[in-house]
């Protein structure tokens, strides 16, 4: 357990204009690391609600940029704490913007991720939401969606790779 001591700052590097074209970049970067270690440390230092008045008010968008290229890392490397660092940037994502469909693609890519790696996830949903203590209401509303709504190829991804290996790929 990662404690730390949080303020505006220590999320300020998630400011859209500081992370232009980085849906793009090579998996993992020095971002998606970064990204990760704040939100595990986070998670187990503040509430959701103490996270959501932290964020930079565009973060939603890098959130949910990152909540994609981690359910891809996760497959890559067969790493539960990468998928449970998306699920997490997704949960924070939809509560900072109040719409949920913003992160639905995400959640799609997480919960095949999830799956890929041997895990369930309808468990990995609801203990991240167990984990903002049952405010991440969204993760559980995805879950409920029918099957064929919470497939990746629904929100217009595919599996495919790229240079460094296993990578969701977007198909529109």
């Amino acid at each position: 357990m990662i404690v730390m001591n949080l303020d505006e700052k220590s999320f300020s590097f998630l400011e859209l204009s500081k992370n232009v074209n980085y849906g793009r970049d090579a998996l993992p970067s020095a971002r998606d690391r970064q990204i990760r270690d704040l939100l595990l440390g986070a998670a187990d230092s503040a509430s959701l609600e103490q996270v959501k008045r932290l964020m930079p008010g565009d973060a939603d968008r890098v959130l949910n940029a990152f909540a994609e290229r981690a359910a891809s890392i996760a497959v890559r490397h067969q790493d539960a704490r990468e998928l449970r660092a998306g699920i997490l940037a997704a949960a924070i994502a939809q509560a900072i913007t109040g719409d949920l469909r913003e992160s639905l693609a995400a959640l799609s890519l997480l919960y095949r991720a999830s799956e890929m790696i041997g895990h369930d996830p309808n468990s990995e949903f609801a203990a991240a939401n167990d984990l903002s203590g049952g405010r991440a209401i969204g993760l559980l509303d995805f879950l409920r969606r029918s099957p064929e709504d919470k497939t990746i190829q629904a929100m217009g991804y595919e599996e495919g790779d790229d240079k460094g290996g296993f990578r969701f790929v977007r198909n529109w």
